[in-house]
């Protein structure tokens, strides 16, 4: 596992302000949660999620959070809404946290491709120490990870810049002084992988052969995008503060009827893991 962890008070923030998120959470959290249940919420941030599950009548909910400042505040907030018999907030990591076997667990520790969050490695590790079981009800259910060619401008204020690039939706609002990057799509949209946190471990390595169909002219960046299935019938894309695309440059791609990739990355230990190379063809 990364020995970097998720820690700030800012994104939290960011998440509970993001209505299309926290809405959509919510109402798989109110779908799924029964009056007695147990759940466990991990990286828990400022609460929301442990919260609409103490109000759709959760018995328990262990609302775990490594950040101090953010458990402290997440006390007084479980307290200051009725519910500080119910959420009992584990400062902790959640990776190691004693925690008891969960009816739902709640795991919003997500960020495109699930490689820079610890998505994986803890339900992972919850599962190997029981908290989660075959019964469990995880919420999301199923990340589905897809790559797709694009042509992207790489010049910024006269200079091409090679680094990576986290087009987060509001980064598109015209007027609100954010530079202006080009990203059009030049190949089909291919589904890399796709993750059911409810039917057991996860490998936490990805290694595949990634074809694209077609490919147009000027191909010079890979997108890397996902989508989040909460439950049946629910699929969250990108939003203001989770699961924003990330484009990054490659050499340029020639034009042909079919071009092939090998691709790797390590979930949960970053993005500089990604690695994506062209296989040979006859």
């Amino acid at each position: 596992m990364s020995a970097d962890i998720w820690s700030s008070t800012d994104f939290p923030y960011m998440c509970l302000k993001d209505k299309p998120r926290t809405l959509a959470f919510r109402q798989a959290i109110e779908t799924v949660v029964r009056p007695g249940m147990r759940v466990v919420d991990v990286g828990s941030g400022t609460g929301i999620l442990s919260l609409f599950a103490a109000a759709a009548g959760a018995t328990e909910v262990h609302a775990v959070e490594i950040d101090p400042m953010l458990a402290r505040a997440l006390r007084h907030t479980a307290d200051c809404n009725g519910f500080g018999d119910v959420i009992r907030v584990v400062e902790a990591d959640a990776a190691a946290a004693e925690l008891p076997a969960a009816d739902v667990v709640i795991a919003e520790l997500i960020d495109t491709a699930l490689l820079d969050e610890l998505q994986v490695p803890v339900l992972n590790s919850l599962r190997d120490r029981g908290v989660v079981t075959d019964a469990t009800r995880v919420i999301p259910g199923v990340y589905r990870t897809y790559l797709e060619l694009v042509r992207s401008d790489h010049e910024y204020y006269g200079f091409q810049i090679r680094a990576p690039k986290h087009e987060w939706p509001f980064y598109g609002e015209t007027g609100q002084g954010w530079h202006d990057t080009s990203v059009e799509a030049v190949s089909d949209r291919v589904l890399v992988g796709a993750y059911d946190f409810e039917a057991g471990w996860v490998a936490p390595e990805h290694r595949s052969i990634v074809s694209f169909s077609t490919v147009a002219p000027g191909a010079n960046a890979v997108r890397i995008s996902g989508e989040i299935r909460l439950m049946d019938g629910m699929v969250l894309g990108p939003t203001n503060a989770v699961n924003g695309d990330k484009i990054l440059p490659l050499e340029l791609v020639d034009q042909g009827a079919s071009r092939s990739f090998q691709v790797s990355f390590a979930m949960g230990q970053g993005l500089g893991t990604f690695t994506m190379e062209p296989v040979a063809t006859a």
